[in-house]
């Protein structure tokens, strides 16, 4: 055969397979648009990504704005983080990239970028540990890593305590213990009685341990547990332990019934300690103040929980009602130990009712304090009255030093301005 005809051959073939190519390709194009060019395809792919990828918006007004967020719809905050949980770990993984895009003065980046890594976390959570470390502030980066941990030893405990066992062990004592405590509260939200008992077998030091308890106790007791973290309580041997926890179960206890958590403080007899008497008055205090001080009356007279207790009743009660605390406060015998809430209560009626303030300041039984006291309730006084406040320096029986001490008195932040009305018949007498 001649090369002339090999060459035609050959060249035939090759128009006649183009022509092929070519014919097949228009009528894939024709059934599937999307594929027609690289150019086309890339922009379908980039369509696609922008079901779940954030946008980059021209105008201004919108630039801090996560827009087609989803289905190319811009939402609000919260709509983005209830859709989170529904996102893959790639997913959130380009959404993160945005997030960390944001500017630092968008007080939802923060947020977002939290919720991001916690997603994250919840299948890859050493990933979403070297993830953090994009983040440049300090805070936000602590933050997030809590975040991360919390997921971590809810889903599997075990591993995340391995881990902060070495990871943890050349960080600060307070980053550590925070990160700690994030594991065994989300180890706390699956199995708290494995929690309690895994933070009791811990080696570390008294206060963190108690801390670590005192957040599975928190835990449980939130999501129901309360008879078995009462139980888990009092099966512990060490008595000072036991009673930091108890504490610890009275205040979360107190939140929601503060009556059964009084009959649990009374069942305990002696071994119901003062400390364990005023966390219950602390929290039962900000939601009744007044139930709380009738508890409190009930003690023994000489209770030593009554004076430091009292405190803590009066410094609510006086955002509320400064005549009924006062004529409580004025119920109560007289003592040294009872100078805190006698403080506590003449901040707070100093802006009300300066003249009886000063009545009740004078009634405080340490020297410096009263000194101290009268000082601040005079600097108020003359700023809101000062003819009375020249007449109380008048008629009173202060020394020539006293007086002029009161004189030159300044306000430096004042006392505290309480709510409702003034003590009416003043303080109590001595």
């Amino acid at each position: 055969m001649k090369k002339s005809t090999v060459l035609l051959g050959v060249t035939v073939w090759s128009v006649s397979l183009l022509t092929a190519y070519y014919i097949g390709s228009r009528a894939n194009e024709a059934s599937n648009p999307s594929t027609t060019t690289p150019i086309a395809q890339a922009n379908r792919e980039n369509t696609q990504q922008q079901s779940f990828q954030t946008v980059a918006l021209t105008e201004p007004e919108e630039a801090n704005k996560l827009e087609a967020f989803f289905d190319g719809e811009a939402l609000s905050l919260e709509e983005m983080l209830r859709e989170i949980p529904t996102l893959s770990a790639e997913e959130s993984r380009q959404l993160l990239t945005q997030a960390l895009a944001m500017p630092k003065s968008d007080p939802k980046r923060a947020r977002l970028i939290n919720e991001l890594l916690s997603q994250i976390a919840e299948t890859e959570p050493m990933a979403a540990l070297e993830l953090a470390t994009q983040i440049d502030s300090l805070r936000d980066y602590e933050s997030a890593r809590v975040s991360i941990l919390e997921v971590w030893g809810r889903n599997d405990p075990a591993a995340a305590i391995a881990w902060a066992a070495t990871a943890l062990e050349n960080e600060p004592s307070r980053s550590r213990a925070s990160q700690l405590t994030a594991i065994y509260r989300g180890y706390a939200l699956t199995n708290p009685e494995a929690a309690f008992q895994q933070a009791l077998t811990m080696d570390e030091n008294a206060r963190l341990k108690n801390r670590l308890l005192g957040e599975v106790l928190e835990a449980q007791i939130e999501n129901g547990g309360l008879e078995a973290a009462k139980l888990a309580v009092d099966l512990v041997s060490d008595p000072d332990m036991k009673d930091r926890l108890r504490r610890d179960l009275v205040s979360e206890w107190a939140e929601f019934d503060p009556s059964a958590a009084a009959e649990y403080v009374v069942s305990l007899g002696d071994e119901a300690s003062a400390d364990l008497k005023n966390a219950l008055i602390r929290e039962w205090a900000e939601s009744s103040p007044a139930e709380a001080a009738a508890w409190l009356d009930s003690l023994d007279a000489d209770d030593p929980a009554i004076a430091r207790a009292s405190a803590s009743i009066i410094e609510e009660w006086t955002r509320y009602d400064l005549a009924a605390s006062a004529e409580w406060l004025n119920s109560l015998e007289a003592s040294p130990e009872l100078d805190r809430a006698v403080i506590t209560y003449t901040f707070s009626a100093a802006a009300e009712d300066p003249a009886s303030a000063m009545t009740w300041a004078e009634s405080i039984d340490d020297d410096r304090r009263r000194t101290w006291m009268m000082e601040r309730v005079a600097a108020t006084w003359k700023e809101q009255d000062t003819e009375s406040f020249s007449e109380y320096l008048d008629s009173s029986e202060l020394t020539e030093e006293q007086r002029t001490t009161l004189e030159n008195a300044e306000n430096r932040g004042g006392p505290g301005g309480g709510g409702g009305r003034g003590p009416g018949g003043g303080g109590r007498g001595r």
